[in-house]
């Protein structure tokens, strides 16, 4: 039986190195995957390009917009028999 040098790391200390860069491969991944989900998430929130589109053509054409709105109100709003 030989013994450790000090050179020389034992097995468990190779265990708990491998353990160390283990954790944190999978702590840098979930950072990766939760920056991702909330700029993904913060994408959604923000749908003001819709949101002033449609804004500018109620202004541009109000009774249009009051025609549309109308009629898919009935659309929707119709009983199936």
């Amino acid at each position: 039986m030989t013994q450790n040098t000090e050179n020389e790391p034992s097995t468990a200390e190779k265990g708990m190195e491998a353990a160390k860069e283990a954790v944190f491969a999978a702590s840098e991944h979930v950072e990766n995957v939760g920056q991702h989900l909330k700029d993904k998430i913060e994408a959604v929130k923000h749908p003001e390009i819709y949101v002033q589109m449609l804004k500018d053509v109620t202004k541009a054409a109000p009774l249009g917009m009051l025609a549309v709105a109308f009629i898919g109100g009935m659309i929707f709003a119709r009983r199936r028999d």
